[in-house]
């Protein structure tokens, strides 16, 4: 399985030139990015006010919380197809290609967790990684409880955001700390868990050029990508060239 993290040019910036930038978000972060607009509202909205929580059939509803995210695309080949472009309409992006398994190790080294166990005197607050695909549902039928409280309200989102194809890891806190909105941190090897990159086609020529800004900073020595070629970089970088 591929799957894709749709970034903008602005995390363009932090990623390629900042040694790999790598964000969580709190199910917080995404319940604010609808309730303020900020996130559109349209039917492939990035943000959703009911992040982490889910109705049950014959009523009432349940809500996990302790937990930051990464999200992604489950990619129907090995590139993005015209379809997936559009799960965010921006034009301006570019999309980081890798596997489960790839992002879920990488998370883990990260973190210092190891087979579910984390190492004595660690530095991070998270308990384990949990990864798999979203099951899209307005109401579910399972009955919730202690078993699986962090499983279904954290990998369950309404059904209309299912062209999202969301794939998403999710750390939970072994102790609840203050509320974090957003986790950045620099994988210490970013080419362990980036397969590739994609650029959008339909960039425009400005933001084809200031992407090519970017990568030609990079080449000249910034991060752990000073070593790639631009090719290895963004897989179809010709498109940059294009003027």
């Amino acid at each position: 399985m591929r799957i894709a993290r749709f970034v903008d040019m602005n995390a363009c910036k932090s990623i390629f030139s900042e040694h790999s930038t790598f964000v969580l978000r709190s199910a917080e972060h995404y319940r604010r990015m609808e309730t303020s607009g900020a996130g559109g509202h349209d039917k492939n909205d990035r943000g959703d006010d009911r992040e982490g929580e889910v109705r049950r059939k014959g009523g009432g509803s349940a809500e996990a919380g302790g937990f930051v995210l990464s999200c992604w695309t489950i990619l129907d080949g090995d590139e993005p197809k015209p379809k997936e472009w559009k799960i965010f309409p921006d034009s301006s992006v570019v999309a980081i290609i890798s596997t489960p398994d790839k992002v879920c190790a990488m998370l883990k080294n990260a973190f210092e967790i190891e087979d579910g166990r984390v190492r004595d005197g660690r530095r991070f607050p998270f308990m384990c990684v949990e990864h798999k695909a979203v099951a899209y549902a307005d109401e579910v039928a399972e009955e919730i409880g202690p078993d699986n409280i962090m499983d279904i309200p954290v990998f369950t989102k309404r059904l209309r955001f299912a062209p999202q194809k969301e794939y998403r890891f999710a750390l939970y806190y072994s102790i609840m700390p203050h509320v974090i909105d957003s986790y950045f941190f620099a994988p210490w090897k970013p080419e362990d868990y980036m397969d590739e990159c994609w650029a959008n086609p339909a960039m425009c020529r400005k933001d084809k050029e200031e992407l090519w800004l970017i990568l030609s900073n990079v080449m000249c020595g910034y991060g752990h990508f000073a070593r790639k070629k631009m090719g290895e970089i963004i897989a179809n970088a010709d498109i940059l060239l294009d003027r």
